[in-house]
This record gives structure tokens, sequence and C-alpha cells, in this order.
């Protein structure tokens, strides 16, 4: 049998009509004979942490169905967590277009290819129900085209959660006081910051992104603070570490 591939739905609630069995999602539920496997927000349980559960899904997921809309684009959320997080772990973006929205002011999207393509939109440009479902039809094949490439690239390793005790001095010691511009980076409230061991700042920033399950963003952080040698310093000690 070949190898599971997951597909994480992202979306904003207000386009939730496009999970349905009749709609977008039920039409591309047949490739799960092909051993592809669908995850929304639907299958957490009662009870469970949803922003956790939302985030393993991610870090499990190699492609990324992602259901354009305004709403979407101005979910902090959708934009902040989902995306970002997609973006640093490589997953393999594959966006729809379902309705007019400011697509062209996001750089992840305006640079990528969608669907329906060019300017149209699944709203505006097939209301006809044939042309929805030939439409269904072509994101469905394009999207197990899609599937077959990512099995025959290697998954990226598990994110990372927490750096060992060497690496940890090492970029600590050559971070110095560049770690101000790295806790506004990451927008760290003031009031957190306030609260940092002096001297330790580094340390604590660590902690700040390893509370968050967001420790996969050292390297853009830092490169994002103009810092691309302790990037560099970082990916050779971890390289290195047992």
């Amino acid at each position: 049998m070949t190898d599971a591939v997951k597909v994480f739905v992202s979306y904003s609630h207000q386009d939730a009509e496009y999970l349905k069995d009749d709609s977008l999602l039920g039409f591309l539920k047949g490739l799960e004979k092909d051993n592809v496997e669908f995850w929304d927000d639907r299958r957490i349980r009662p009870g469970e942490r949803w922003d956790a559960v939302i985030k393993a899904n991610l870090q499990e997921a190699r492609i990324a169905l992602v259901l354009v809309s305004q709403a979407f684009l101005d979910s902090p959320y959708c934009q902040n967590v989902e995306i970002e997080h997609c973006l640093a772990r490589q997953t393999h973006l594959f966006p729809i277009i379902l309705s007019p929205c400011e697509w062209r002011r996001h750089d992840w999207l305006s640079s990528r290819q969608f669907l329906p393509g060019g300017a149209q939109t699944v709203e505006e440009h097939y209301t006809e129900p044939g042309r929805r479902k030939r439409l269904f039809l072509d994101i469905r094949e394009q999207l197990r085209e899609r599937v077959e490439l990512v099995r025959q690239t290697p998954a990226l390793p598990p994110p990372l959660k927490s750096l060992p005790g060497p690496v940890r001095i090492a970029l600590c010691q050559r971070l110095g006081e560049d770690w101000a511009n790295l806790a506004v980076y990451f927008d760290i409230p003031p009031d957190r910051q306030r609260g940092f061991t002096r001297g330790r700042e580094c340390q604590d920033i660590l902690v700040w992104l390893e509370e968050r399950d967001d420790l996969h963003r050292l390297p853009e952080g830092l490169d994002g603070i103009d810092r691309p040698d302790l990037v560099k310093l970082l990916r050779e000690l971890l390289n290195q570490a047992p």
C-alpha cells in the first residue's frame, strides 16, 4: 500500500458549506481510496485543546487545502498560525479562491498558482451546477497529481520541540543584545518581557516559543532580525548534536 498523505483543510468557518458532502470536500473525499487523509477542525473531540490539536495536525500534514475568502484572509488564526506554520514547514499549499477577496495583498498567495485561476472565483464564475462540478473534478485531478508528487518527496523531520543545552548556550552567547529585536519580531508582550531574567533574556524567548510550539520559527526570526550568521550556527550545531 502507498504511504498515506495527510491533507489539512484550512478554512474560515464562514465557508463551512464547502466541507459538506454535497460540496467541494465531499467531491474530493473520493481520493481517500488512494490513501489520502483529509483533516479539518470538525474532528476535534469535546474536551480537547483545539489549538494544540490543530497544530499537531498541521505538523503531520504534507498538503494544505486552503479555501480562500475575505473571511479567511481577515482571520488572524488562519493567517498567523495555520498559514505561517505551513510556510515554516514547507507544506505544499493548494489554494482555492472561493469568492472575491484581496488575495493580491498576500505574498504567500499572489506568488502561487491557484484555482480556478486568473481572476476567477468559485462563487462568481461557477454558479451553474454543471460548471461547478467540472471545476471540482479539475481540482480533484490536480490534487491527486500533487499527492503523487508529495509521495516522491522526502518528508521534513518533525519540528523542533526543544533545543539541546549546548545549542541553547552557544546561540544565546552569540545573540547578545539582539534579544530585544527578536522579542519584537515574535510579538512578545511587554509585560512578559519585563519578567525576563536579566542576562537570560534569550533563554526566556526560547521558553516563550516552546510554550507555543513555535520553536520551528526560530530560524525565521533570526533571519528576520538580520542575523543569518545565527541561522547558520543553529543548523550546524543541530547537525552535530547527538
